[in-house]
């Protein structure tokens, strides 16, 4: 089974501003999944676009499954977890850098993260390295640079905590680096190019057991993202964990 552990609603980018235009526009999404293999779909919210991954994780439950949206700064967060999670069955919990909240704040997000442990979900956090990456322009508008020392801390601090990092932190190799010493820490592979070898490295520095395949759709293709677990030089048994196997177990999936 393949699970694509991170894709996002159609709302921004595929003009769906109406209930049936996202339910249209996700169909068209899930059947180009289907293309590529890919038998379920993690959604993430964006800035708190809850309501939008309820409704998608409702009308199509066999293939998708949802996390809720959470903003670091809002006292309420975690009730608003846990009534996802245990009323409308979310998997996990999605941070994002907000608009007037950078990345920087993650580790201030200490009750997001106990949450998340009490209701074993894991935490998926859009991760990108602070010294380079993303153009200027994107930096200005997102605020989405941060330390790579920012994720080995988590991870020493909230041991209890299942903690994703997308994009595989953005320069890769430094953030396996960062992460290693902490089997709670966990990256994904979804979006910027397909490059050669950051599979085959994640595998080697982390072991095929905390490293996932995501495709970061509808931003990005569904089968190139897939091509680079897919052709990867790992064993077989690693492809299957990394495909789907991880997901699987971080989102208590028979």
């Amino acid at each position: 089974m393949i699970i694509d552990a991170h894709v996002h609603t159609p709302r921004l980018t595929m003009r769906a501003d109406t209930v049936a235009d996202l339910r249209a526009s996700f169909q068209r999404m899930l059947e180009a999944g289907r293309r590529a293999g890919i038998d379920k779909q993690v959604v993430l919210g964006l800035w708190g676009d809850n309501e939008a991954v309820r409704e998608l994780a409702a009308s199509f439950s066999g293939e998708t499954l949802g996390f809720v949206s959470a903003n670091g700064a809002d006292p309420e967060a975690p009730q608003i977890i846990e009534r996802h999670v245990r009323e409308q069955g979310f998997r996990g919990v999605k941070l994002h850098q907000e608009r007037d909240l950078p990345l920087t704040g993650l580790l201030a997000y200490h009750p997001i993260y106990r949450k998340a442990a009490e209701l074993n979900v894991p935490v998926l956090i859009h991760t990108w390295h602070q010294e380079e990456g993303l153009g200027a322009i994107l930096t200005e508008v997102y605020g989405a640079f941060l330390p790579v020392s920012t994720l080995a801390e988590l991870g020493r601090r909230y041991p209890e905590t299942s903690f994703i990092f997308a994009h595989a932190g953005g320069i890769w190799e430094k953030a396996f680096q960062a992460v290693a010493p902490y089997p709670n820490l966990h990256l994904d592979v979804c979006g910027f190019d397909p490059e050669r070898g950051i599979v085959e490295k994640a595998v080697a520095m982390l072991g095929a057991e905390r490293v996932l395949f995501g495709s970061d759709a509808p931003g990005r293709s569904y089968a190139a993202q897939v091509a680079k677990v897919k052709y990867a030089d790992i064993s077989d048994s690693e492809r299957q964990l990394v495909l789907g196997g991880n997901a699987a177990r971080l989102l208590g999936l028979r």
